[in-house]
């Protein structure tokens, strides 16, 4: 891949994030729906459900931007670099000599 970064890439990012946080969510809604309506559970299930789909979705979107940020955080560690010099290098102490 060439050193520039393509326009798509921002979509890519962000349609990976879209989706890390809307399919566990409708998952559970969905399922949790079907659970209640099919074997005729009380509607505490479906609260339960859709507490597991928001833990799962907040976990999932965590760990997804957790990623993101290990990932393309590492190309700007380089830009970077610290300074070290010795006091003695700088021109204030050559005016003082130390005895």
């Amino acid at each position: 891949m060439s050193g520039r970064k393509s326009p798509f890439q921002a979509y890519a990012v962000a349609s990976q994030l879209a989706f890390v946080i809307l399919a566990p969510l409708l998952l559970f809604i969905v399922g949790g729906h079907y659970l209640v309506e099919r074997y005729d559970l009380p509607d505490w299930v479906m609260v339960v459900c859709i507490l597991l789909g928001i833990l799962f979705m907040i976990s999932g979107a965590l760990t997804h931007i957790m990623k993101m940020i290990r990932m393309y955080g590492k190309e700007d560690k380089s830009k970077y670099r610290s300074y070290h010099s010795d006091p003695k290098d700088n021109d204030y102490d050559d005016e003082y000599q130390h005895k």
